[in-house]
């Protein structure tokens, strides 16, 4: 039985081998599991380095395999001056990757070499080598040309430095200048005499080259008096007294029928009480007393905060005065300003300049047909400034328009204290774009310089440059800098040992002594002016993007190293348009930023809108101090609201004392520090405050300008401009767009 049944299953058995498919029997085999390294890149570049500049580079470990890799006694051989902190020995997981930093600091210039070696448990590639390699190079030359500063190569941040070399021997461009030494970035020294022992010449000194002039002057021997006859004879002077009774004028209010007497101006005195006038601005109901002149102050008895005085301007449509076209005379109290009125044949406009006393009477007034009066003009300067000798300095520098391939002229003149022309010129090789008085009566000057003529396309970039130029006050260049320039740029001022620029979509610093290029930096856009301090060593301006109306608008204040060029901060830290500067800045004597700063608000059919103004204090490092709004509130629909001059902005000026003056729409206000509203000017005329430039005198009246068509003197607590920063636009006629 148990035979048939062994039979019956070989049998089975093989009919199973033939009616089914043959298979393996054996288990199927597990896929093995491998690590496998990889380094990118293969070759570390540092490229070049200059001595002694802290550099690294990153180095990318990976495990593309399927098994934990690790590797063990990492490697540096070859130049020691490549180190990393990585550890020797670590594990990297599948598809996983860790950085490895190295880092060098060369000691010595030439090509430096080495290798990295990573052996692991990858047995394909073990050890993985990596190359290293760094150019070592000299530092690049720091000396920005300028005597009065020490410069040197930060080896910590890769950057040239600089500072001031205070007292050190030093000599200015101005060859006039002797014994002079370094004081914040300037060589300042004494004025050399010269003296040819001869009172019928006007000695001078020619700063060009430090060579006396001694120039034939018939006035050198005017004595002044009315009853001399003034000449010049061989052993001097001769002032030989007029004839007794010839008539004269001793300039006394209280007498009459003047006559020299024995060489003198002789009057008869009127009677105490008759009228008379002192020739002051500030006084009324002038009578005699005691054989003088005298009268009741108009400004004395007016509350802080009240107007004193009001000088009316020619009233027409379309006037404005702008901010550059004011300047004041500390020393007598003289405020100049540029008006404008209409010519109707032909039709044009004319300039009046006018120089107004203390309390609105009128000095002087001259008027001129400017360049700009019967052209179409696309760009415009105007500018006006108090030299030290008491003159007056106008430019008008204009660019026509594109049609006529922005074709440039300025116009210049030279007025006396009186208002008598000493010279005038027209250049029409350029047009100036500002300019700064310094304290010597020499100018530093931008012009935009056409490189063709004709007509220009739309869409078709022009071909000009930024020209600087430094003149001695008798007009000869002690240094000129070219650069390429864009449609227009600007000058923005001189601090120091800097001179700054914007020009070609960057802004930048020239050294005050030898126009040197120091720094430049890309911005893309900057307003017409900088606010300075050398002491801070900061230079702040309004840049931005292009606006709602199509062109570039003020964003952000940046702050930026006048020395170096190096960014302090920036504000607000990213563009809001809601949020923007309103005005430019100031910088008062206890170093804090002072701006108005415009809110808006975007409405449901997505129109942004001007809702309120904050008086805004930063501290030199960009940390906002205070915020006040301000109770001050825009017409329905201003998206922006801006003067007459549509890209002029109001401008505050802040005393010694750190008050800040400064006006929008129809308020003016008077600001302590912290924000606290000292007092308020109002007014029934539209925007009578947005653009104007208040002015500080030194018998304690402030002087705006109200709706373009008045001048208003404004009683204040006696604080006075001060010499330390920014801390006003300059027109106190010795610091025009300077600050020492």
């Amino acid at each position: 039985m148990m035979t048939q049944r062994r039979s019956l299953l070989s049998g089975l058995s093989l009919l199973l081998a033939f009616s089914l498919p043959r298979c393996s029997c054996e288990a199927p085999a597990v896929g093995r599991l491998v690590p496998h390294i990889e380094a990118s890149p293969l070759l570390v570049d540092f490229g070049d380095v200059p001595l002694g500049v802290h550099a690294s580079r990153v180095l990318t470990v990976r495990n593309s395999g399927t098994a934990v890799v690790t590797v063990s006694g990492m490697t540096l051989v070859g130049n020691p001056i490549f180190t990393t902190t990585a550890s020797r020995s670590f594990s990297i997981a599948p598809s996983d990757s860790i950085p490895i930093i190295i880092e060098a600091r060369p000691p010595v210039v030439g090509l430096l070499t080495a290798q990295l070696a990573l052996p692991s448990d990858d047995d394909e590639r073990t050890p993985l080598l990596v190359n290293l390699r760094l150019n070592a190079v000299q530092p690049p030359p720091c000396d920005d040309g300028n005597d009065c500063t020490l410069d040197i190569f930060d080896t910590e941040t890769s950057l040239c430095r600089h500072s001031f070399d205070d007292g050190r021997t030093c000599q200015p461009a101005d060859r006039c200048v002797v014994n002079a030494v370094c004081s914040q970035g300037v060589c300042l020294g004494e004025q050399k005499i010269c003296h040819d022992e001869s009172v019928c010449t006007r000695d001078v000194c020619r700063q060009i080259d430090g060579e006396c002039r001694f120039l034939v002057d018939p006035s050198a021997c005017d004595d002044h008096n009315p009853c001399t006859a003034d000449s010049c004879g061989a052993a001097g002077c001769v002032n030989e007294p007029l004839p007794s009774g010839t008539a004269c004028d001793d300039h006394d209010g209280c007498t009459t029928d003047d006559s020299c007497f024995v060489g003198q101006c002789i009057g008869q005195g009127l009677p105490d009480g008759n009228a008379c006038d002192d020739d002051d601005s500030c006084t009324i109901g002038d009578t005699c007393h005691a054989g003088r002149c005298q009268g009741h102050s108009i400004t004395a008895t007016v509350p802080e905060g009240q107007v004193a005085f009001r000088y009316p301007l020619v009233a027409w449509g379309g006037a404005f005065v702008h901010r550059r076209e004011v300047s004041l005379n500390e020393e007598d109290g003289i405020f100049y300003g540029m008006d404008h009125l209409p010519l109707f044949d032909p039709p044009g406009l004319t300039h009046v300049i006018f120089a107004m006393h203390q309390c609105g009477s009128v000095r002087y007034e001259f008027s001129y047909r400017p360049p700009d009066s019967h052209v179409f003009v696309s760009h415009v300067r105007r500018e006006m400034q108090v030299d030290p000798d008491g003159r007056i300095r106008i430019v008008v520098g204009i660019r026509q328009t594109r049609e006529q391939g922005f074709e440039p002229q300025t116009t210049s003149y030279l007025l006396d204290a009186d208002g008598n022309v000493t010279s005038s010129r027209i250049e029409v090789a350029g047009g100036e774009t500002g300019r700064s008085l310094l304290p010597d009566g020499s100018h530093i000057y931008g012009i935009v310089w056409p490189l063709q003529s004709g007509p220009i396309d739309m869409g078709v970039e022009p071909l000009q440059n930024l020209v600087v130029i430094r003149e001695d006050r008798d007009g000869n260049a002690l240094w000129r800098h070219e650069r390429t320039s864009d449609e227009w740029a600007e000058f923005l001022g001189t601090a120091g040992p800097r001179v700054l620029f914007w020009a070609r979509d960057s802004w930048g610093a020239l050294d005050f002594n030898t126009g040197q290029l120091v720094w430049s930096s890309p911005t893309t856009f900057i307003a017409d002016q900088m606010a300075l301090s050398t002491g801070l060593n900061l230079g702040l301006a309004r840049v931005g993007a292009t606006g709602d109306f199509g062109f570039p608008i003020p964003t952000q204040l940046v702050g930026v190293e006048i020395l170096e060029g190096q960014q302090v901060f920036v504000f607000p830290s990213s563009e809001d348009p809601n949020y923007v500067p309103r005005t430019d800045p100031v910088i008062a004597a206890d170093g804090r930023i002072i701006l108005l700063m415009q809110k808006g608000e975007i409405g449901a059919d997505g129109v942004r809108t001007a809702i309120g103004l904050d008086f805004v204090e930063l501290s030199k490092e960009g940390t906002v101090l205070s915020t006040r709004a301000l109770p001050y509130s825009f017409a329905d629909g201003f998206i922006e609201t801006r003067s007459r001059d549509f890209n002029d902005d109001p401008f505050p000026t802040v005393a010694d004392d750190g008050v800040t003056y400064v006006g929008y729409g129809s308020s003016f206000w008077a600001i302590d520090p912290g924000g606290a509203i000292r007092w308020t000017i109002t007014s029934t005329l539209p925007d009578a405050f947005t653009a104007t430039v208040p002015l500080l005198r030194s018998d304690g009246i402030l002087l705006i300008n109200e709706g373009n068509r008045r001048i208003l003197g404004v009683r204040t607590n006696g604080g006075r401009m001060s010499a330390d920063g920014w801390a006003s636009f300059r027109h106190d006629g010795r610091r025009t767009n300077y600050t020492p």
